[in-house]
């Protein structure tokens, strides 16, 4: 069996977890964070299912900075579909999701976590994820490049979030 490659990260914003819920399941929100991670095409769509806020953003990728290795699995561009499925406020005001995705049509795919919760006066959004590349021999040298961009697109998202909580955006 193929082992998946770990990311974790966090960002902390000067708001309490409501105003980051509301920020991360806004549809505006995401869709501004598609044309900050330079999509060239993009679907975001925030539904509600029983108590949970599901938000489903696809977006179409240039595959410029995907190593010549795996160029021949995804072609020119790649079509990244994210779904995080967040469940109600704990009684605390917290917040967790499940969060899965893949790169369609590849053998990328990616699961895991993501909360949002107060601490020391701040409210610290994190999420947790495990990306796989189910290619044998070739996967395990893939996942990094792709662990990487995945990292570099959330830095954006989260200095995005920044914006919208401070006006600036």
């Amino acid at each position: 069996m193929m082992s998946a490659m770990e990311l974790k990260m966090s960002a902390s914003y000067d708001a309490t977890p409501e105003e980051v819920f509301a920020i991360v399941t806004d549809a505006t929100f995401r869709e501004q964070a598609c044309e900050k991670t330079k999509a060239l095409s993009y679907d975001v769509k925030v539904t509600t299912s029983g108590g949970d806020t599901v938000v489903r953003v696809q977006r179409e990728m240039p595959s410029d900075d995907v190593p010549d290795i795996a160029r021949k699995f995804v072609g020119q561009t790649l079509t990244v579909v994210q779904t995080e499925t967040w469940h109600p406020a704990n009684a605390d005001g917290s917040r967790n999701a499940d969060v899965k995705g893949e790169i369609a049509n590849t053998p990328v795919t990616l699961k895991g976590t993501a909360t949002i919760s107060s601490t020391g006066g701040e409210t610290v959004q994190a999420i947790d994820l495990d990306v796989k590349v189910a290619v044998p021999l070739i996967g395990r040298k893939i996942e990094p490049f792709v662990v990487e961009a995945i990292r570099k697109g959330l830095q954006k998202e989260h200095e995005l979030g920044r914006d919208w909580h401070d006006g600036t955006n």
